[in-house]
């Protein structure tokens, strides 16, 4: 099953730390009244380096969402990545391509799914598979079993390659959404 938007709860959380921030820093000002200037300085000192490491951790989360931009890459580019690469670089395609959350699952113990993403209240269990031969039945089964697991509605094989038969005719019988070469272009 896919979690709420983790983006907009990240956000909330660094914002309520700023607040919280400040709160103990007027606790702090209220109660120091009979100690030095010295202590209070360096309260303020932490505090605003606290703001600022929170900010960039805010901004860093927004710049993740939006990273990816069509255009920008070629097939050749794809051919090039590492595995973990691609499966990230998925999240970031799935994004500028309309999805609402695209987010990787755990690297190990995944149950064959590598994405998982929500469009137009769809969830999407999807493998990613970069490689340089045709994609065989393995993904397909593994993919399957996956989107079970993650209670998804939709299974896909994402890859920069293009697909045996024997996948192909799997994917027909057990529903299986086939995203091939030429798929992954019309995305970029």
């Amino acid at each position: 099953m896919i979690k709420p938007d983790k983006t907009i709860i990240k956000i909330i959380f660094y914002i309520s730390l700023i607040v919280i921030g400040l709160l103990l820093l007027i606790l702090v000002i209220a109660s120091s009244k009979n100690k030095e200037a010295g202590s209070i300085s360096i309260f303020i000192t932490a505090w605003v380096l606290f703001v600022t490491f929170c900010i960039y951790k805010i901004i860093r989360i927004k710049h993740r969402k939006n990273r990816f931009h069509k255009g920008t890459y070629s097939l050749y580019d794809l051919d090039n990545m590492d595995g973990t690469g691609f499966e990230k670089f998925t999240c970031d395609l799935l994004i500028a391509n309309g999805f609402e959350l695209a987010e990787n699952t755990q690297a190990s113990y995944d149950f064959g799914v590598d994405v998982l993403a929500i469009k137009d209240n769809i969830t999407y269990a999807i493998q990613c598979k970069r490689y340089n031969s045709p994609v065989g039945i393995e993904a397909v089964q593994q993919v399957y079993a996956g989107r079970a697991y993650y209670e998804c509605h939709v299974a896909v094989v994402l890859t920069n390659q293009y697909f045996t038969n024997s996948a192909q005719k799997l994917a027909d019988k057990i529903g299986v959404v086939l995203w091939d070469r030429d798929m992954l272009y019309s995305l970029l």
